[in-house]
């Protein structure tokens, strides 16, 4: 029973396949000409998506230092502030430090008032930067915008192919359940059951 209820579902799926396989393969015809046209619309909408997604597209495969630079600022400002923070601050200590006619408590003082003002400066130019860059975009290459293009589009395209093939599968179904309940006077009633119960099996899995 288990292995004609799998081998009636794989034929199922095998009738399925072949139906899609023929229907794609079919000559290029009004409807496909519009496929065509829907997806350059496509493309584009994707496209003009990317470009509102909070990115700038920079022409070419590789991106500038300078573009490099500002991309790793919005994305670490902290960490920046510290590779600079925690040098200034040993800097300025290092300078109060050579001055031997003031007391160890002063020096520190000092430091620490020289510090916050450097550190505090740092931040608000870090973050004044961070706030631009979260404004107009990160900047991403031409090659990436199009990447990303043809992700979508990817994954567009498999969703539709899977939905597809998923009414072609239902469609064999019912039409295997049609010809079960045909012959229901010439067959016995449990017949049509066994193959109701093979298609609700196959719904499950």
């Amino acid at each position: 029973s288990s292995s004609s209820s799998s081998s009636s579902s794989s034929t199922i799926v095998e009738q399925a396949s072949n139906e899609l396989s023929a229907s794609s393969s079919s000559p290029i015809s009004s409807s496909m000409a519009n496929e065509m046209t829907a997806d350059r619309q496509s493309h584009a909408l994707y496209r003009k998506s990317v470009k509102e997604s909070g990115v700038r597209i920079i022409p070419g495969n590789s991106l500038g230092v300078h573009h490099e630079v500002a991309n790793f600022w919005q994305e670490n400002p902290f960490k920046i502030l510290a590779g600079l923070g925690i040098p200034t601050v040993f800097y300025i200590f290092r300078g109060q430090n050579n001055q031997k006619h003031m007391q160890l408590q002063s020096k520190l003082m000092h430091t620490r008032v020289y510090g916050q003002f450097a550190v505090l400066t740092m931040l608000l130019t870090l973050m004044g930067f961070k706030s631009y860059m979260d404004s107009w975009g990160t900047f991403i290459t031409e090659e990436e915008a199009e990447y990303r293009v043809a992700d979508m589009e990817r994954a567009r395209r498999d969703l539709v192919e899977r939905i597809a093939f998923d009414r072609k599968l239902d469609e064999r179904r019912k039409q295997m359940l049609r010809d079960a309940r045909k012959g229901d006077n010439s067959k016995p009633a449990k017949k049509v059951k066994k193959v109701e119960k093979e298609i609700s099996g196959d719904d499950e899995g």
